[in-house]
């Protein structure tokens, strides 16, 4: 008994010391979120579509070096695979499929400023520099997601739209050291997170 007490303290006193991984480490790979509707039966549906070799974008600019060639081909080749080995069909979207599966990039390039004025009292004045102007700080936010859904195409909700049973949140693709083949890793991370995902 008294081992076994000893032994538990030991490793927990091994894994409270691992040292927090640098920042080089953290963009090694992808963070994948995932997250689905408790009530789908996922069991139920039978055929899928999907457009091959392309992914969706949305953007406040311009950046498609992602979405088109290779980058979208290995994407969806990825989600089509995992679909398949889950057991649902792949079918053409006019063949009247049971889901819809969406791939899309999220790309947000932001700028924003906070202004900040000296409160009087504290140094707004001073003798030897005069009157303080405001402080002004610029932030830049350079970030992408890719994100893949799986839609019921067979029933809407309360607001006439097609309800989404699963997503995915991969992110962030642009600080990726290698964003073409960590993103396929994800994506298979993806269905990994979710073995309720079967036919």
């Amino acid at each position: 008994m008294l081992r076994s007490i000893l032994f538990i303290i030991t490793v927990g006193f091994l894994i409270g010391c691992q040292p927090v991984p640098d920042a080089e480490d953290l963009n090694r790979d992808l963070v994948v979120q995932t997250d689905y509707d408790e009530t789908a039966n996922f069991g139920s549906y039978s055929t899928y579509t999907l457009t091959l070799d392309t992914l969706g974008l949305i953007s406040n600019s311009v950046k498609d070096t992602l979405i088109l060639g290779s980058y979208a081909r290995d994407i969806t080749a990825k989600i089509k695979a995992n679909m398949d080995s889950r057991g649902y069909t792949y079918v053409a979207k006019n063949q009247n499929p049971d889901l819809g599966v969406n791939a899309f990039v999220v790309y947000d390039f932001s700028i924003f400023q906070t202004i900040s004025y000296p409160r009087y009292g504290t140094g707004y004045y001073s003798p030897y520099y005069g009157y303080y102007y405001p402080i002004v700080n610029t932030y830049l936010n350079n970030s992408g997601a890719l994100i893949l859904q799986l839609v019921d195409l067979k029933k809407k909700n309360s607001q006439n739209q097609f309800q989404v049973i699963w997503t995915s949140y991969i992110g962030d693709i642009v600080s990726s050291v290698d964003p073409y083949k960590k993103s396929v890793e994800a994506v298979e991370q993806a269905f990994v997170q979710s073995p309720n995902l079967k036919k």
